[in-house]
């Protein structure tokens, strides 16, 4: 794989996590010595200049937390914007066609032993009872997406969409050793404001609700929604985002995953994904 670096609002990210030190390689074949983690970020049009600096905002923050916190090496991160993005700097342009050839890219350079992140922050709609990505230049839809995406063949694979209407997009991730998360449900077409939360969350101590020194995937998907409940609330706002998590393969997300011992359902996968072995309290995103 070309040795690049591309920013945008989809971000993917491979093999960041580490599982918890009390599980041992038997227990989770995520642990190998030989795992590696790649990074794809993208971000793309949007017209509204203030919504526009704090998705731009988002995949800074993005960068810096994998390069410096997560370790994710360089030639493994890349980052995808619009030309007009102040992120610019640091990445490639993310029309639909550097988007195909990138996952091109990381489709020949990822192992089944590899782990692999996507994350989108941006803009959307649903044209069709499609999920059409906003990108300079053509749209792409979720179901392209999601067929690029599968054929990224790394044992444990993330996606983050952070988009209007992302829930729609839920089935077309989803898999074995798969986690999707999104920013909002299927019928809340409105901009969503999920990385604000869930960026910050991901170094942040006041997740680490069992108390173990690390915040899981699953401990700052559960803060920054509860942030986001408290920010509608204190505004006495209508929420238009509710925010989703699938890891049990089965299509359908959940918004409580946290409740997955007593609900059975989407959590457990997450609960056990890690971005940090240790907690740097004092780091600032």
């Amino acid at each position: 794989m070309k040795k690049s670096v591309i920013i945008s609002t989809f971000v993917i990210l491979a093999g960041v996590f580490t599982a918890a030190d009390a599980l041992s390689a038997e227990q989770d074949p995520n642990t190998k010595e030989n795992m590696n983690t790649f990074v794809l970020i993208v971000s793309g049009v949007n017209k509204d200049p203030e919504e526009r600096q704090a998705k731009d905002k988002a995949v800074l923050k993005l960068r810096k937390f994998f390069l410096n916190n997560a370790k994710v090496d360089l030639e493994r991160l890349t980052v995808l914007v619009d030309e007009n993005s102040f992120a610019r700097k640091y990445a490639g342009i993310s029309t639909a066609e550097n988007l195909k050839e990138t996952i091109n890219e990381l489709t020949a350079a990822v192992k089944p032993a590899d782990r692999f992140i996507f994350y989108y922050v941006g803009q959307a709609n649903i044209v069709a009872g499609k999920l059409r990505f906003n990108l300079p230049g053509k749209d792409i839809t979720h179901e392209h997406l999601g067929k690029w995406l599968k054929e990224i063949k790394a044992s444990s694979i993330l996606t983050v969409l952070d988009c209007p209407g992302a829930g729609l997009a839920v089935k077309s991730m989803t898999g074995p050793g798969r986690i999707v998360v999104c920013g909002c449900r299927s019928d809340q077409p409105y901009s969503t404001r999920f990385s604000e939360y869930f960026v910050p969350a991901l170094v942040n101590s006041a997740g680490d609700t069992d108390g173990d020194g690390k915040v899981s995937l699953l401990e700052a998907f559960t803060l920054a929604s509860r942030q986001l409940d408290e920010l509608y609330r204190e505004q006495d706002l209508l929420k238009t985002e509710t925010p989703l998590l699938e890891d049990d393969g089965n299509g359908v997300p959940s918004q409580q995953p946290w409740r997955y011992k007593q609900d059975g359902n989407d959590g457990l996968a997450a609960s056990k994904f890690f971005f940090l072995k240790r907690i740097i309290t004092r780091f600032k995103l």
